[in-house]
């Protein structure tokens, strides 16, 4: 018998999107305000941890990337030896861009956090916590970042490393105010395809005044953007962030 306990634990990685057959504007009503969580549906689950004012579809855009290759005489046509137009050697990336489908989705936010029933790990605490779920392993290994001498080994990548390029290139922000970088990101749980990103609170102050939040997060390979509503993401008549 499947129960709520046990249908929550499985959607919590937010690892399937679901089509629902009412639009966003129907959902837009927001049973979560007109209902206990207690009583929200597994379907209604669904639908809030996937397609609502707290959690976009959205889509990653990155580069699946090797050794760069040497391009012989594609340099400027006025360049190379006794001006014959061959040019010096370039590199040109290996890698074929791609795009992939993935969950972004406000974690910090308590209509998400009821639904989940589960807390944040305590090094979130005082941040906006924004997760990225669906991420192809590829997309996010750090060494897309980074050049390295054609036939040179594979460098050896750590999660710690994977996470602070990341940390250093996603960031959260709203009109008129400077965007808040992320202090701090980790995988999450029992994951390897959902990472977390924390924006602390003291740096950037969301009221229900901004009109569009925007997660952002741009390395030379990888990108991908989500925006979310902030005049939609009303809990118990409350901005929930």
């Amino acid at each position: 018998m499947t129960t709520r306990r046990t249908f929550v634990t499985a959607v919590a990685g937010a690892g399937s999107f679901c089509i629902f057959g009412t639009s966003l504007r129907a959902a837009a009503t927001g049973f979560w305000n007109k209902k206990l969580s207690t009583d929200w549906s597994p379907e209604e689950i669904l639908q809030l941890t996937n397609r609502s004012p707290w959690a976009k579809e959205t889509n990653l855009d990155f580069e699946a990337a090797d050794d760069p290759t040497p391009v012989p005489g594609s340099g400027s046509p006025y360049a190379g030896e006794n001006g014959n137009g061959r040019g010096g050697t370039i590199e040109r990336p290996a890698g074929v861009m791609k795009r992939a489908p993935v969950l972004a989705r406000w974690e910090s936010a308590q209509p998400i956090r009821d639904a989940l029933l589960a807390p944040l790990p305590h090094a979130f605490d005082g941040h906006y916590v924004i997760s990225l779920s669906n991420v192809p392993p590829t997309a996010m290994n750090a060494a897309l970042n980074r050049r390295r001498p054609a036939g040179s080994p594979e460098p050896t990548i750590t999660l710690e490393a994977m996470q602070e390029e990341l940390q250093a290139a996603a960031t959260l922000g709203v009109a008129g105010k400077d965007p808040a970088g992320a202090g701090i990101v980790r995988r999450m749980t029992g994951s390897e395809s959902t990472y977390l990103f924390g924006f602390s609170k003291e740096f950037l102050t969301l009221t229900a005044n901004d009109r569009e939040a925007v997660f952002a997060l741009h390395t030379l390979r990888v990108s991908v953007k989500a925006k979310f509503e902030l005049k939609d993401m009303v809990y118990r008549g409350k901005l929930a962030v």
